[in-house]
């Protein structure tokens, strides 16, 4: 496989994950009556398990580049670790706000 491809399917389409996931809780928190809100989290739910997907690719390419010979580029390692911690807060704070 394409090294650009790979980085580009293991690093930034978690995040443009997480960023639809954050847009999502935002709008459901900000726009949609208190009253309504019950059925969005269950759609949250179901959206949460592209969350834990992400989690696991990312968690893996974390792991995989702490343990492998040919380090790679720090960022992408700050990446996949922010990647594994952002739908993990999104779950806190919907259980809080819930």
């Amino acid at each position: 496989m394409n090294p650009r491809l790979r980085q580009f399917l293991v690093y930034w389409v978690p995040l443009f994950g997480n960023v639809c996931l954050v847009a999502y809780l935002v709008w459901q928190l900000g726009y949609v009556p208190p009253f309504d809100r019950h059925t969005g989290f269950q759609l949250f739910s179901v959206l949460y398990a592209a969350g834990g997907i992400i989690v696991g690719v990312s968690g893996v390419a974390a792991f995989l580049q702490a343990t492998s010979r040919d380090k790679g580029p720090r960022g992408l390692y700050a990446l996949s670790l922010l990647n594994t911690i952002i739908p993990t807060v999104l779950v806190l704070v919907t259980l809080n706000l819930a």
